[in-house]
């Protein structure tokens, strides 16, 4: 039994009279893209995550009477994560997939850290998936709602983004005014000298896709080489999506390896294949053509592991399955792909398959 702390990032709504369930299964009433940040702590055993306690970072607002705005809470939600990579910890963005409230996103952020090495950090980015379980009717709606929340991801993004420039650009200017020089301070500066991933379940990679494209639209000089590792797992989402510029084709370079995990049993995907009138999940069979993927793309196969921990629906065994919890600790520890243990080449620096 062990404590384990996530951060979160959200577009849902407010709901701070619960104490628990503090955000809801809609979008944030100040629009699609307003943020809240914040952190719990779960107690974890087995499989298994309590709640214990949230906090919210408050919202910067003037109140009645003052003139000075607080810190915005992206600001102290980053100061806090800054501060835990400098004790040189990781961190992992997860972000979850479709019929999810945000309790069940922060449980399974909160079991998917569990999993990790205690040097990551996790941080849940939860948009307003339903949570009802209503056939057909929740998927529909989770679509357009992680369809409109990649305006958000793409938001937290460049909050990222901006605040990793300014730091770079302060460390550089202090080590330039102690006399050293400009050009080998630029060079120099790592900052912490961690690395930032992100992990994409179901519907998720849906909500990555478009906000993947939000960033482009809003500034394509932004997409750069921001995170480490990226892990499709269990991908709601096109099994075309990296041929096409409009969907995930620009993913590879935001990152330095991307991980397509899969399953072609998966039943959750099959039933988004047959009855929703999608096209070839990427989860399932893995990309549509393995030649024309970009080269930093890799694939690996969970079809026969899958099962052990998931048995019945065969879709979260990204966070249930020993076996690819091991895969993706060594794919977050930079393991090559050719030295990950219980491996099968499948194709040569490209394809693999999980043994058992």
């Amino acid at each position: 039994m062990a404590n384990v702390e996530i951060y979160f990032i959200t577009n849902r709504n407010y709901l701070p009279e619960n104490k628990r369930a503090v955000f809801g299964p809609h979008f944030n009433p100040d629009g699609v893209a307003a943020l809240r940040f914040g952190k719990a702590v779960y107690n974890v055993e087995g499989r298994n995550a309590s709640f214990e306690d949230i906090h919210v970072y408050p919202d910067a607002k003037v109140m009645a009477g003052e003139t000075t705005v607080p810190p915005a809470g992206s600001g102290s939600f980053l100061d806090d994560l800054r501060g835990e990579m400098r004790q040189g910890r990781d961190t992992l963005i997860f972000i979850h997939g479709y019929n999810v409230s945000f309790t069940e996103a922060l449980k399974a952020g909160a079991l998917l850290a569990a999993g990790l090495p205690q040097d990551i950090n996790l941080v849940v980015f939860s948009w307003p998936s339903d949570g009802t379980a209503v056939p057909y009717m929740s998927y529909y709606s989770d679509r357009e709602d992680a369809r409109a929340s990649g305006a958000a991801l793409a938001r937290a993004y460049l909050k990222l983004f901006d605040f990793v420039k300014t730091l770079r650009e302060t460390e550089v200017r202090n080590r330039t005014a102690a006399g050293a020089d400009p050009v080998e301070a630029a060079a120099e500066t790592e900052l912490c000298e961690r690395c930032i991933h992100v992990l994409a379940h179901s519907m998720g990679n849906y909500v990555l896709r478009h906000g993947v494209q939000a960033i482009k639209a809003k500034d394509p000089r932004k997409i750069v080489r921001m995170f480490d590792q990226v892990i499709l797992a269990a991908a709601d989402e096109d099994d075309d999506t990296f041929e096409f510029e409009s969907k995930l084709r620009d993913l590879p370079i935001l990152s330095r390896r991307v991980t397509v995990y899969h399953n072609h049993r998966d039943r959750a995907l099959l039933i988004s294949d047959r009855t929703k009138s999608n096209p070839d999940r990427l989860g399932s069979e893995g990309p549509r053509m393995l030649d024309m993927l970009p080269k930093k793309v890799v694939i690996v196969d969970c079809s026969r592991v899958a099962a052990i921990a998931d048995p019945r629906v065969l879709h979260s065994y990204y966070i249930r399955s020993p076996a690819v919890t091991a895969d993706i600790n060594a794919v977050l520890d930079d393991n090559p792909d050719d030295l990950i243990g219980n491996r099968e080449v499948v194709r040569a620096a490209r394809a693999y398959r999980l043994a058992s």
